[in-house]
């Protein structure tokens, strides 16, 4: 069962679970909330409501947006070619457009949120589409232009089936995901924009350059700045992080996460990273294993402090019920780190942790016995969002007080807070 749950399980779960009580206070205005809710089986789109009154502004297809949600691209297609749109997410309004051959996507990370495609300074964007040749053999293609919109795009071609990894902020170096032969095993490629070409080597820990790739992609995070990507890769021996240097060389670093049970990956897709807006140390929770840890982003990234922290003290019941259907994918939005970089907020099997990061200790936790699904902080830093799909709850609380002002209404079934902006 994947993350879409069917609407069965969840007016299940709704009639036996007891819902908590919150302040009843009105949210404060001023503040446009994009989020997924529902689940519509494939036609999901992203609604972008008020915070105040819940209404909502407008429905936008599901698309890539820019780092600050100031532009959001989508792609139509059209009789023999596609259109590719860059939106104003806030006001809908179109802000350019070019036209692209027929049948290329924007790539797709599952349930990883709408970022896949992008640089992390949002300045370059890839675009996919797969084909076979005469002989059947898969051949992969690629389109890497400026996300302006404003030149034509440089197409990217390579035989085999590989897929968009990231992007480097130069708009230079296109990491790419290779699926091999076993199913188990990939390798992640770099090809170089400038040179048109598919660089030999494969991207290789320098530790272990022999060491086969494996595992499924999870919760990902790139370092404001642009210069790593940090992805948790689940598998049978433990889960790791591939910290991805996006430098035009191939090389990168895998840091072992802690495990208690490494074969069981719906335990392993719950580890959530989260990373100042300045940089700095990726902190990593996980719900089901009750662990928190700090890894520091040199050369090599290391796993600095681990730390035990009682995630589900108690409350609702069922409250892992969500949690539990949800874990062939991971959770979007399970962690945020707040403006001042003091405190991690973790979803819980019940409510919401705040954990102090000086010493990895839980300092509040907030909502307990709610079920919580997803939560963002807003992009001033002023509130923090949680969501929770069972009782189509939507929180704003205040981050440094961990109170609740109350309840967005209207929503329906929100699992997925993508970000969260005022409106002016």
């Amino acid at each position: 069962m994947s993350r879409r749950l069917i609407t069965v399980l969840i007016l299940t779960v709704t009639l036996l679970t007891a819902c908590g009580r919150v302040q009843s206070t009105k949210p404060a205005a001023g503040y446009l909330l994009f989020l997924e809710e529902g689940y519509s089986n494939g036609a999901q789109q992203v609604t972008v409501r008020d915070s105040a009154t819940g209404n909502i502004a407008r429905q936008l297809p599901i698309g890539t947006a820019a780092p600050d949600w100031s532009r959001y691209y989508t792609v139509t297609q059209l009789s023999g070619s596609a259109r590719l749109s860059a939106i104003d997410p806030a006001s809908g309004r179109t802000l350019a457009q070019t036209t692209i051959p027929a049948d290329y996507t924007l790539p797709d990370f599952g349930y990883a949120g709408t970022s896949a495609g992008l640089s992390p300074n949002g300045q370059w964007l890839a675009l996919t589409s797969q084909g076979k040749r005469a002989g059947g053999a898969v051949v992969s293609n690629f389109l890497v232009g400026a996300t302006s919109l404003s030149e034509p795009f440089t197409r990217v071609q390579v035989d085999g089936n590989f897929s968009f990894d990231a992007l480097s902020n130069d708009g230079k170096s296109l990491y790419l995901i290779q699926k091999m032969t076993d199913p188990n095993h990939y390798q992640v490629r770099l090809y170089d924009i400038g040179a048109g070409s598919l660089v030999a080597q494969p991207v290789v820990d320098k530790r272990e350059p022999n060491e086969p790739m494996e595992g499924i992609r999870g919760d990902s995070v790139a370092d404001p700045n642009g210069n790593q990507v940090f992805t948790v890769y689940v598998r049978d021996g433990g889960p790791f992080i591939h910290a991805l240097p996006l430098l035009n060389q191939p090389f990168a670093w895998c840091v072992d996460l802690p495990s208690k049970t490494g074969s069981d990956m719906g335990q392993q897709f719950q580890w959530s990273l989260a990373i100042g807006r300045q940089g700095g140390a990726v902190y990593v929770v996980n719900t089901s294993l009750g662990m928190v840890a700090e890894m520091t982003t040199g050369n090599p990234p290391t796993i600095a402090r681990t730390k035990s922290v009682a995630l589900n003290p108690g409350g609702n019941p069922l409250a892992g019920w969500v949690t539990d259907a949800q874990a062939k994918g991971p959770r979007i939005g399970g962690a945020a780190l707040s403006a001042d970089g003091r405190t991690l907020f973790a979803v819980g099997e019940t409510g919401l942790i705040a954990i102090d990061t000086a010493t990895l200790r839980v300092r509040l936790r907030i909502l307990n016995g709610e079920t919580v699904d997803s939560i963002r902080l807003s992009s001033d830093g002023k509130w923090l969002y949680a969501a929770g799909a069972v009782h189509s709850k939507l929180w704003q609380i205040d981050p440094a007080t961990g109170d609740v002002r109350g309840q967005v209404k209207g929503v329906t079934q929100p699992w997925a807070l993508l970000s969260a902006k005022p409106t002016s």
